[in-house]
């Protein structure tokens, strides 16, 4: 079974397929190409107290090159899930903080359900947060999917340390 399709510059550096110049050119013709974004406009939808992170995330974003206009919502849905997973986090630990001082457990049942449907909302919002950190590069190894093998010039024998080393020493020798 294929794997995922990969970009061009992927293939190519990773030197596993022999692309002739058609071959390449017709790939080159059939990926999608978006222009990076100047600068990160957040949503209107977007509550007013998150567009300072949204626009602090965005900029880090475009610096590196993982963002275009077409992100917006998807970074804007980051944010909410974010912030209500603070706010579900927050009611959990005020229904697990109602303790007996005495015995050190909970008082009342409705304290533990409260706890526990709290809980069950906090991790949906926990997981729309990490999906859509995924999907923008915000994880490591959402990054690690996305960096494209370097192909710039192998080097060379005269520039590797290990083999000046060696000859520095044979030099001593000679």
């Amino acid at each position: 079974m294929a794997g995922p399709r990969q970009p061009t510059d992927v293939v190519i550096a990773n030197g596993r397929k022999h692309l002739s110049k058609a071959e390449e050119a017709e790939r080159r013709a059939g990926e999608v190409k978006v222009s990076p974004a100047k600068t990160a406009k957040p949503p209107k939808w977007l509550p007013e107290t998150l567009k300072k992170d949204f626009r602090a995330i965005g900029k880090r974003l475009i610096a590196s090159g993982l963002y275009t206009e077409l992100d917006a919502d998807t970074l804007g849905r980051y944010l909410v899930a974010q912030h209500q997973w603070l706010i579900a986090t927050a009611e959990v630990e005020k229904a697990l903080s109602q303790k007996d001082p005495e015995t050190g457990q909970i008082r009342k049942k409705r304290d533990l359900a409260a706890a526990d449907s709290w809980g069950k909302i906090q991790e949906r919002y926990f997981k729309q947060a990490r999906n859509c950190a995924n999907d923008m590069g915000l994880t490591v190894t959402s990054r690690c999917r996305l960096v494209v093998p370097d192909t710039g010039k192998q080097a060379t024998e005269d520039s590797n340390p290990m083999l000046e080393l060696i000859r520095g020493g044979m030099d001593r020798y000679a």
